[in-house]
């Protein structure tokens, strides 16, 4: 995970915003947009040892097919507005794009029956498939120093996921084209729970602007298969698992109120 650099990035502008860190803002910040870019890392979700594939072409020779599913590493961005009654806790509504993109993998286990089920494995391994999942969620923000320069945070959110795109289906392609569904499902978009807890930190570059790094822990459900299949074209076995995805988010504050009844 590329942390360090970013790391090395967020020092240099602290450093850059030395006259501005060099004294306290004097008020607090009231009402808070922000906008930010996220870093997420791969992560495993499912896997099966032997999945018996009859010969695609009619013939009576079955391959077994170790399979695996992971979750790309992506970059994601997220919008959230957060409101302070006081000068520590706040209330948020935050909509993040988590990408939930999969990458896959095949191998023949034993010696290959069917040159077609070979084509059809290499299209599966290291296929990519990109998506577009969005969180929505809700919930509380613990501030501290919120009138000094730097102010370190905690979060706590829960929402809903929205996924386009089955964590379940895998199929491949012949050379020819002809097209095998391994594992079939009943729909491709999918609402389940998300939880989300983060730690970090903003510093002020101007009265109405701050930097914001935090580190997030999203918690997601996903489908996952749990076992093989007697055969091809049929849903497998699976549950809902909720996945830890961790992120790196670096966003700008726009602060539109300050407890002085100054307004930008």
């Amino acid at each position: 995970m590329p942390i360090r650099p970013l790391a090395a990035i967020a020092a240099a502008l602290v450093v850059h915003a030395g006259p501005v860190l060099a004294q306290r803002t004097g008020d607090q910040a009231r009402l808070i947009f922000t906008v930010s870019g996220a870093y997420l890392d791969r992560k495993a979700l499912w896997s099966v040892s032997s999945q018996p594939v009859p010969d695609v072409g009619g013939g009576t020779g079955v391959d077994n097919f170790a399979l695996s599913r992971g979750i790309m590493r992506t970059f994601g961005a997220g919008f959230s507005g957060t409101y302070f009654a006081g000068e520590h806790v706040g209330i948020s509504a935050d909509a993040f794009l988590i990408g939930l993109g999969f990458e896959d993998n095949c191998r023949i286990e034993g010696n290959l029956q069917s040159a077609q089920n070979g084509e059809i494995c290499d299209f599966i391994d290291q296929r990519e498939r990109r998506a577009a999942a969005v969180t929505v969620s809700a919930g509380g923000l613990f501030r501290i120093n919120s009138r000094d320069p730097i102010s370190p945070f905690a979060r706590v959110n829960a929402g809903l996921l929205f996924s386009n795109q089955s964590a379940i289906r895998t199929e491949g392609f012949t050379n020819q084209g002809v097209l095998l569904t391994i594992y079939d499902d009943d729909s491709d978009t999918r609402v389940s729970p998300s939880f989300g807890l983060g730690i970090g930190v903003t510093f002020a570059l101007a009265r109405a602007y701050h930097l914001r790094f935090e580190v997030r822990d999203n918690i997601v459900g996903v489908q996952e298969v749990t076992g093989a299949t007697p055969g091809p074209r049929v849903i497998p076995p699976h549950k809902e698992k909720f996945q830890q995805l961790f992120s790196l988010l670096v966003g700008l504050d726009v602060i539109l109120e300050r407890d002085r009844g100054r307004r930008y």
